[in-house]
């Protein structure tokens, strides 16, 4: 049984890793001004969003069993697609780390125990998205599987299990330590709800559209845009959840489904207009893109110049990926 393909989900990681980008040359002031909130401030939730929604594409009902979800083909799959682009990149971070030193007399590499869990020696911006990567690939079989079994139970696990993290995080100041930020932004349970968004996602678009299925993603849609309007333009404070990830968590996600879902009902399902091939090319490339920008904010200073900021990460990380993906698949068919 293969996995469905929706081009759709190409173009908007696409559209979302050229957000990134936006967002890392951007300051506070601009997003808030912008009202980024509600366009480039989405990319990482919609990510989040489409991680489950891409697991749930690729669940089988009737064949999935809790002895094949950690396959020897299961950890292949993802070391040739997360961990050998992951490990090249930290590679070229050492070796662009030594090179700055020598030429610009800057220092800008750094190992710490954090260096275990995925930040680059030389380290950008958006580093923690890596952490969550590495965390995904131990913990979405288990999701997946359960989902599979009890779907309702299992968003209801997630959600309690993501409430539960917030609020003992901020009671107990457990991350109020030096490096204590990274960790608590990296943290895989902070986006246990995008992850339920996404699932529910998968089962939704596999169906020809329906108003009843655009009507449930659109209740909780429209309150996620209330709450994030109130959250940054507001007076509205939730003092369980730590002020600078306030916008991400069960009440905002439904924003990025709800996205989501558009995306895939108001574009085709295949194009040959050369916009949306290019978008879905990107989007095939994005995590390629995606750490070459972790790198390179790592190395620049200067953020602000975002033509150039978009035309130096797309471009090297598209190559990355045209170079780097031969490399993976020829490993996985040796394997």
């Amino acid at each position: 049984m293969k996995k469905m393909h929706f081009q759709q989900i190409d173009v908007l990681k696409g559209v979302a890793i050229l957000a990134v980008i936006s967002l890392h040359s951007a300051t506070k002031h601009e997003l808030v001004q912008t009202y980024a909130i509600y366009h480039i401030w989405q990319a990482v939730p919609v990510f989040m969003v489409l991680m489950g929604l891409n697991l749930g594409l690729g669940l089988k009902p009737g064949y999935v069993t809790f002895n094949a979800i950690y396959s020897r083909s299961y950890f292949t799959k993802k070391a040739t697609r997360i961990l050998f682009p992951f490990l090249l990149i930290f590679i070229m971070s050492v070796l662009l780390g030594i090179l700055w030193l020598q030429l610009f007399s800057q220092d800008v590499m750094q190992f710490s125990k954090y260096t275990l869990i995925g930040v680059l020696p030389v380290s950008g911006k958006g580093n923690y998205f890596i952490t969550l990567l590495l965390q995904s690939i131990l913990v979405l079989p288990l999701v997946g599987y359960s989902f599979v079994k009890r779907p309702v139970l299992t968003t209801l696990v997630l959600v309690t299990l993501e409430l539960l993290f917030l609020v003992m995080s901020k009671h107990y100041n457990l991350f109020e330590s030096e490096g204590g930020e990274y960790v608590y932004s990296a943290a895989l349970p902070r986006y246990f709800s995008a992850l339920a968004y996404g699932l529910w996602l998968s089962k939704a678009i596999k169906q020809s559209f329906k108003p009843a299925v655009l009507a449930a993603f659109l209740a909780p849609g429209i309150l996620s845009i209330v709450y994030l309007y109130l959250i940054i333009y507001g007076p509205l404070h939730i003092p369980v959840i730590y002020a600078t990830w306030d916008m991400q968590n069960v009440l905002a996600f439904g924003y990025a489904a709800l996205l989501i879902l558009l995306f895939v009902y108001l574009l085709p399902g295949s194009s040959y207009n050369f916009t949306l091939k290019t978008l879905a090319q990107l989007g095939q490339a994005s995590y390629h893109i995606f750490l070459v920008q972790v790198l390179y904010f790592g190395l620049t200073t200067e953020h602000s110049n975002l033509l150039l900021n978009l035309a130096v990460c797309v471009t090297l990380g598209y190559l990355f990926y045209r170079l780097e993906t031969p490399l993976s698949k020829k490993y996985l068919s040796i394997t």
